[in-house]
Formats: C-alpha cells, sequence, structure tokens
C-alpha cells in the first residue's frame, strides 16, 4: 500500500490518514539541531529541480534579487493526494476511503536562515498572504471541505527541514478538534446571540489580563482555557468566520503579533520549539455568523503523556493570566 488511504475508528467520529509516503521525509533536524553552512537545503534557490514544480510564487519586495519570495510546491511526501478520489470501501465493519486531498509547503522565504521575526513587516503579510491564495484556490474543488495550515519549528514540534516554511492541508471531511470548535461556536451563538470568540476579546480588552500585545486589527491573548503552558491565540478584532475573507490590513496585523510573540517565547522559555495552526470555518459554512478565525500559537514545552492520550484532556501547569503577565512584563 504507497496512496495515502483515510481510515474511520470504529468508536469515536474521527477519521486518520495513513500515509506510507511519509515515511520517506528527510530526517534533517533528527540527526543535526542547527544545519551547518554547506548542508543541502531543498528549499532554497538554486535547489528548484529538486522539489515538485511550483503550484504558484509570489514576488516580495524584500528580496528583489531572488527568483521569488515565497513559494508554494505540492509536498513531496503527501499526506494526502489531490490526484486521489473519494471510493468509499464497502466493508461492512471498518470505514475507509481513498486519500483525496492536498499537501502543499509554503516556502515562506529565499533566505534560509531567517524567521518570521526577522522579517520585514510587509514580507510577513505576504506570507499570510500566501495562505489565503492557495486555501481560496483549493475551497474551488468541491470534494474538499476543509484546509489546516501549520508551521513547526523544531524536530519535537515535527519539522524535518529548517528552511523557513508552513504546509496546507485539505480535507475531504472536516477535521475533528476543527469539528468541535465550529460545534461550539454554532451553540454558543444561539444559547447567547453573539460570536464566542468577540465575547472573549471583549472581555479581555476590558480586563487586560490575559493580553500579551495588541494593534488595531488583531489581539494576542493567552486564551482562559489554554491547554498548554504559555499557548497564545491571535484573534482579529472585528468578527470574521473565514480567513480567506480577511484583509490584507487584518493580515499584516495578525502576522506582526505573530513575530512579536516568537521574540518573547525565546525570552521567557529559551529556544522554544513550537507549533503554529490557522483554523478558519470550513469552506461550505464560511458565511456563516457563528465562528471567529483565529491563529493558534503552541510552544511544546513539557510533554503531552499518558493521560492526554487516554483522555484527550490536558493538565497544564501554568495559568493563562500568569503567562500572559509575564510575557507582558517582557514585552514593556
Amino acid at each position: 500500500m504507497n496512496k495515502p488511504i483515510l481510515r474511520k475508528c470504529l468508536l469515536v467520529d474521527e477519521w486518520v490518514i495513513i500515509a506510507p509516503e511519509r515515511g520517506a521525509r528527510p530526517r534533517q533536524l533528527e540527526l543535526v539541531e542547527q544545519s551547518t553552512e554547506d548542508s543541502f537545503c531543498p528549499f532554497c534557490p538554486e535547489n528548484e529541480a529538486v522539489t515538485p514544480p511550483p503550484i504558484q510564487q509570489w514576488a516580495s519586495p524584500s528580496f528583489p534579487d531572488a527568483p521569488w519570495g515565497v513559494r508554494a510546491i505540492p509536498n513531496k511526501f503527501p499526506a494526502l493526494q489531490i490526484e486521489e478520489f473519494p471510493s468509499p470501501d464497502s466493508d461492512s465493519l471498518y470505514q475507509t476511503s481513498g486519500g483525496i486531498g492536498a499537501h502543499e509547503v509554503i516556502i515562506e522565504s529565499p533566505e534560509h536562515h531567517l524567521g518570521w521575526e526577522e522579517f520585514s513587516p510587509k514580507h510577513r503579510g505576504q506570507v499570510l498572504l500566501a495562505w489565503q491564495d492557495r486555501m481560496r484556490d483549493l475551497r474551488k474543488d468541491k470534494r474538499l471541505r476543509a484546509a489546516v495550515v501549520f508551521k513547526n519549528h523544531g524536530a519535537p514540534a515535527g519539522a524535518t527541514l529548517s528552511h523557513v516554511h508552513s504546509q496546507l492541508i485539505a480535507l475531504p471531511f472536516v477535521p475533528a478538534r476543527l469539528d468541535k470548535k465550529v460545534r461550539g461556536a454554532k451553540h454558543f451563538h444561539q444559547t447567547h446571540g453573539r460570536c464566542a470568540l468577540c465575547a472573549m476579546i471583549e472581555r479581555e480588552v476590558e480586563s487586560g489580563e490575559r493580553i500579551v500585545v495588541h494593534n488595531d486589527h488583531a489581539v494576542a491573548l493567552a486564551p482562559f482555557g489554554s491547554r498548554l503552558p504559555f499557548e497564545i491565540w491571535i484573534l482579529p478584532r472585528n468578527h470574521q468566520a473565514d480567513f480567506a475573507s480577511a484583509s490584507h490590513a487584518v493580515l499584516q496585523s495578525v502576522a506582526d503579533l505573530a513575530s512579536q510573540i516568537l521574540p518573547l517565547w525565546h525570552q521567557a522559555l529559551g529556544s522554544t520549539n513550537h507549533n503554529l495552526v490557522l483554523h478558519s470555518i470550513p469552506f461550505d459554512f464560511a458565511g456563516e455568523p457563528y465562528y471567529h478565525w483565529h491563529l493558534e500559537m503552541l510552544p511544546r514545552i513539557g510533554q503531552v503523556a499518558g493521560f492526554e492520550w487516554g483522555s484527550d484532556f490536558y493538565i497544564n501547569a501554568t495559568a493563562s493570566e500568569v503567562a500572559a503577565r509575564y510575557l507582558r512584563h517582557l514585552a514593556n
């Protein structure tokens, strides 16, 4: 079995992806935490021949002499493939389906060693515009129902190459965590007549207790129910369900706040492996009023262990207001 396939758990309404090709991924970061100057990087300019042809490229004024500023390519070791078809299996007990989907890599800079906090403000905004362009394009495929954009930084967070990049996976169903968020948002809206995250922003801006940094269009806060120590959510101030509809100004503001959080984490926690995950409403519900898109920033400190795996329930040793207060102190 070489093609990806979807399998549904018999006991809970959750799908998993079986993707044998993922086992062939490069393991650069597992071998050496810091790449050396002579390490070969397939994401650097002039090495484009070793990656699949680009889906889309964007110029950037920050890199006027580079052949591209941001580059989207198919993942060479995809979890799902756009060429596949749903083709559900007829097995009466175990439910499977063809591994239809899309798995793309967004190479965020031609410069190998730059990170988000080192990008120019305009280039940070360009990266989120690239995410937006790819999401808008993929939603045209009616077989796909949702997309998740994510960044893995550091081997413990899942990165296998150090060159700054993010990934996008589009799925033929709504993944379990996003589905739970959408259902929760819908229930809150039906009960209270307003968006849950708009209510959160209003409360936190009023109290200031869990706000870390903010600007005209977005806020970065430690959510009241943080799963992880120093977890941060970045939310647009004005209500919007669909990331693909966000204005350039909002994208720029969110990217700027993320770039401020990264060095604060570094001061507070040292060199921090982390994940960034974008949560936007599923494609079919883009016009619904109850959801509010946001960017989750998840530092990989501590360890997800047996209790968390066994219960899907997290133990967090640092209350969100304590983490926010400390990060605010470092910011000032």
